[in-house]
């Protein structure tokens, strides 16, 4: 484990709810690591349910409002372009068609899914809303 590594999870056991900016901003790594390892790391179910009563409709959209605005095209590239990339990928295994739009919605679903059986990671609340937000971005552009 590097010593950046140690110092993302020493904060985060101290706030185990903060956002990337948060985690960058406190220990000085780039936000695209900072996910990475708030990624990785698991957070006990009382310390969440416990948070879980801090979290606000505000909270959850100024996170996924960071999630999709910020530069991840360096990491995944253009939005719509991964997104009809995946939507050509699908169409071929699912032999319909399927668009962007279908994609960004389609993940949503994954997350609904999953909150299903996790209702208590705020991730899946989280990205559901920045996979909606996508979706109404590429309708928009077809405007």
């Amino acid at each position: 484990m590097t010593d950046k590594e140690v110092k993302v999870q020493k904060y985060l056991l101290k706030n185990p709810l903060a956002t990337v900016t948060q985690i960058h901003k406190a220990t000085k790594v780039s936000k695209s690591y900072a996910h990475k390892i708030r990624g990785k790391i698991s957070t006990p179910r009382e310390v969440i349910e416990r948070e879980m009563n801090k979290i606000t409709r505000s909270t959850v959209l100024d996170n996924a409002k960071e999630y999709v605005t910020k530069d991840r095209a360096s990491t995944h590239g253009d939005m719509e372009d991964n997104f009809s990339t995946i939507a050509e990928y699908w169409s071929v295994h699912l032999g319909v068609e399927v668009n962007a739009v279908d994609v960004a919605v389609m993940m949503n679903l994954l997350k609904v899914a999953r909150i299903k059986s996790s209702p208590n990671n705020i991730d899946n609340w989280e990205d559901g809303c920045g996979y909606l937000a996508c979706g109404g971005e590429l309708v928009g552009r077809k405007k």
